[in-house]
C-alpha cells in the first residue's frame, strides 16, 4: 500500500515538472521580442493656431470670409484681415499689430479701430502675432535693477522675441497692400506688446512708415522699459502715445517715452502723449475716446487727401417751381 501511494506521488510530479519544462525550453529556443512601442499618440496643445482657428471658423460663420487673406513670410503662412477704404478716395493703410496671446480681431481697441478707420478713409490690415508667453508657460519676472531718468541710452540694440519672423510679416503685409493699391502712407497701429513690435520695426526702417501709433504700450522680456523707451529718440514721424495710467510702473515708463522723444533732433513729426483709464475692462463708451483720439491724430499728422466725392444732386419734384 506504501508503495503504491509513492508511486501514484512520484507520477503527479512528473506530470507537473513536464509542462514546466516545456515553457522554459519554449521559451529558450524563442527569440526576444523587443518591446512594443506605445502606439498612443499624445497632442500637443497649441493654443496660438486654435485661437487663430477659431477666429476663421467665426469670420466664415458671420460672412466675412472676404476679409481673411493668407500671407507668406518666411515659409510659412500667417493670417491677416484687410479692409479696404469705404470711400473712394483712400487716405492710405494702417497697420494693426496686437498684443501677446491675442489674434487680429481682438475685441480690445484693435477690432474696433480696424473696423472703424474704414469709414473714415483708411484701408486697415490687421496682423497675426505670434505669441511670446506660451500658456503652459510661467511669466518670468525680470530681475534686472530698475532704471533711472538720468541713465546714458543703451549702447547696444534691443531684440524682441520672434522679432525677426515679426518684421517679415509686416514687410510681407506692406508688399500685399501696395499690390493693392495702397501706396499713399501707411501708419502703424501696436496695441500692448504689439506696440514695442510697431515701435521698434520703425526705428530698424525709418523710411517705411509715415505715423506711429502707440497703445498701452507693454515691453516684451528681457528687453527693459527703459531701453524700449530710447527707441523714440529716432522716430523722425508724428506720434500718438495713448497709454493707461493704472500703475506706478506706466506712468514711470510714459516717463521715459516723453524724455527720449524729447531727445528727437531735426525735422521731426509732433510726439502726442494722452493718458486714459484701462479701456480693456471699460464700457464701451470708452472705446468711442480710443477712436476719436487716433482719428483726430491722424487727420492732423498726415497727408489728406482731399476727399472729391460729389454732393449728390436735390431731385426736384414734377410740380416744382423756380423761386
Amino acid at each position: 500500500m506504501k508503495k503504491n501511494t509513492k508511486r501514484f506521488i512520484q507520477t503527479i510530479l512528473l506530470g507537473l515538472t513536464l509542462p514546466l519544462s516545456s515553457i522554459a525550453k519554449a521559451a529558450e529556443d524563442s527569440p526576444t521580442s523587443p518591446p512594443q512601442p506605445n502606439s498612443t499618440k499624445r497632442v500637443v496643445p497649441d493654443p496660438e493656431k486654435s485661437r487663430i482657428q477659431a477666429l476663421e471658423d467665426t469670420l466664415k460663420q458671420n460672412h466675412l470670409a472676404h476679409q481673411i487673406n493668407i500671407l507668406q513670410a518666411q515659409g510659412s503662412p500667417f493670417l491677416t484681415l484687410y479692409r479696404s477704404a469705404l470711400t473712394g478716395d483712400s487716405q492710405g493703410c494702417a497697420i494693426l499689430l496686437q498684443s501677446d496671446n491675442e489674434h487680429p480681431d481682438w475685441p480690445s481697441v484693435i477690432s474696433p479701430l480696424r473696423n472703424a478707420l474704414p469709414k473714415y478713409s483708411w484701408c486697415t490690415v490687421s496682423i497675426e502675432i505670434p505669441d511670446i508667453t506660451k500658456r503652459a508657460q510661467a511669466v518670468k519676472i525680470p530681475t534686472k535693477p530698475l532704471a533711472t531718468g538720468t541713465q546714458d541710452p543703451p549702447s547696444k540694440k534691443i531684440t524682441l522675441p520672434n522679432q525677426e519672423m515679426v518684421f517679415a510679416r509686416i514687410q510681407a503685409t506692406i508688399d500685399d497692400a501696395k499690390s493693392k493699391g495702397n501706396n499713399k502712407q501707411f501708419v502703424f497701429i501696436g496695441y500692448g506688446t504689439g506696440a514695442a513690435y510697431a515701435l521698434h520695426f520703425l526705428a530698424q526702417n525709418k523710411t517705411l512708415g509715415d505715423a506711429l501709433i502707440l497703445i498701452d504700450t507693454l515691453t516684451p522680456s528681457p528687453t527693459t522699459d527703459y531701453d524700449l523707451a530710447q527707441e523714440l529718440s529716432v522716430i523722425e514721424q508724428p506720434v500718438l502715445d495713448y497709454y493707461f495710467d493704472d500703475s506706478a510702473q506706466a506712468l514711470r515708463f510714459a516717463v521715459w517715452r516723453k524724455q527720449a522723444a524729447n531727445q528727437r533732433k531735426g525735422e521731426t513729426g509732433e510726439f502726442t502723449q494722452l493718458t486714459a483709464t484701462d479701456e480693456a475692462n471699460a464700457p464701451v463708451e470708452d472705446v468711442q475716446q480710443v477712436l476719436q483720439r487716433v482719428r483726430g491724430f491722424l487727420k492732423q499728422n498726415t497727408a489728406q487727401t482731399e476727399q472729391l466725392k460729389s454732393i449728390p444732386a436735390y431731385k426736384k419734384g414734377l410740380f416744382y417751381e423756380s423761386p
